[in-house]
């Protein structure tokens, strides 16, 4: 289809063209909104340049979408990659901001040890904050009648919250928040409706207070505050912020010596015992989509110059035959490729931040996440991802005019 579209255009090409020229004359409009009698500010050779650009838009169509699509390829999976690494994904997992991440689980007297870590927190004088978290399993009825276990991690939840997407963290004890994948196996669309607890007191409804996102233990998790001596304790989870983030892998390593029954780590390694697979294909992925956008952009640039110096080749015997030399017609084909580049990556960047942050948050939404915003790198994204394109558009358009200094002007001057 487009090969054909392409070649309709022959259709518009006069013989007299054809033998003159050997293609059609664009119809250069706008070219008085630009005199160069009145450029004073740019040098001659880059405001032909841009000049030509602006008069020429839909030679350039080509290229600037091909310049959009490279930005919004090179962008998107490296602010994923960034946001999915940084501390602020915490959030997303069902996790608190916080610095030691004790777990305590498939040992005897679990409330014992866990008190036996909490006093000694008491008197550390690194540990600004705690909060222990208590995981059980419960019996729900389902609004079908159906009965289904479900997981309760039961403590305070406003010590490290987590991300909402609805509502907020439990208060009171009817209360209960759900998970995103939870809330809709459930039938739970809004903050507000109530589900059936069944336990040996027998039925309590509790109030749906916030819903929120969550990638561990398959996405389906709960929060409350309730009390329950009735049920068995699958683990106790201790988090704990410290005064001084520089003491972490000291306290991973004094608390994990001195509790050989608990696993001390810290945060980071926590995220990666969540996520770590899913971090290292998104890194690799990002890698693989910069090395292919730039490959395919100095392709196609190299491949476009060439066919504009072809086209262009009348044009560039009359400069040569008014004194422009080889250097002035190489800096006015780079002045046209910048400005198209600049163009295409602000337009690109601002896709990448919308469009490609409403993709990306499709993609994490399987996982257990809606709330999802992107966390940018600026370094990354509006630093060296300009540089690495432009550098590609240079070397491509280097390479594609070389030749126009071939150019003769006897040969290309026609009557």
């Amino acid at each position: 289809t487009y090969v054909n579209c392409s070649l309709k255009g022959f259709r518009k090409v006069s013989a007299s063209q054809a033998i003159r020229f050997g293609f059609s004359q664009e119809k250069i409009t706008g070219v008085m909104d630009f005199p160069l009698s009145k450029n004073s500010l740019l040098d001659i050779n880059v405001f032909l340049g841009i000049k030509d650009v602006l008069t020429r838009k839909r030679l350039y169509t080509t290229m600037f979408a091909i310049l959009v699509i490279s930005a919004f390829i090179i962008i998107v999976p490296q602010n994923l990659y960034s946001t999915i690494s940084s501390n602020d994904f915490i959030g997303y997992m069902g996790i608190g901001d916080c610095d030691l991440y004790i777990s305590i689980q498939q040992t005897d007297n679990i409330i014992d040890k866990a008190r036996e870590i909490t006093q000694a927190m008491e008197s550390d004088p690194d540990i600004l904050k705690y909060a222990v978290l208590t995981t059980k399993t419960f019996t729900i009825k389902r609004p079908d009648g159906l009965r289904e276990g479900i997981k309760i991690e039961l403590g305070d939840h406003l010590a490290f919250p987590v991300e909402y997407h609805q509502g907020r963290a439990p208060l009171a004890e009817d209360e209960i928040a759900l998970s995103i994948l939870n809330a809709k196996e459930l039938g739970i669309s809004a903050v507000g409706d109530s589900i059936t607890l069944i336990s040996s007191e027998g039925e309590q409804q509790l109030i749906v207070c916030g819903i929120y996102s969550d990638i561990t233990n398959g996405g389906k998790t709960a929060k409350a505050r309730f009390n329950d001596n009735s049920t068995d304790i699958m683990w106790h989870v201790i988090c704990a912020k410290l005064t001084d983030k520089s003491l972490i892998n000291s306290k991973v390593s004094e608390y994990g010596e001195k509790y050989s029954f608990a696993k001390v780590i810290d945060i980071d390694e926590r995220i990666l015992q969540i996520f770590g697979s899913t971090i290292t294909s998104v890194k690799k992925a990002a890698l693989t989509a910069v090395a292919l956008a730039l490959l395919i952009t100095v392709l196609i640039i190299l491949l476009f110059m060439k066919m504009l110096i072809v086209k262009d080749r009348y044009s560039i015997a009359v400069m040569k035959a008014l004194g422009f030399i080889n250097r002035d017609i190489k800096i006015q084909y780079i002045s046209r490729s910048v400005l198209v580049l600049t163009i295409g990556l602000v337009l690109g960047t601002v896709l990448a931040n919308t469009l490609g942050e409403l993709l990306a948050r499709t993609l994490i939404s399987s996982f257990g996440v809606s709330s999802f915003k992107f966390v940018i790198n600026p370094i990354l994204a509006y630093l060296l991802s300009p540089l690495m394109l432009l550098s590609a558009v240079l070397i491509a358009t280097r390479i594609g005019i070389s030749r126009a200094g071939d150019i003769k002007i006897a040969h290309n001057i026609k009557e």
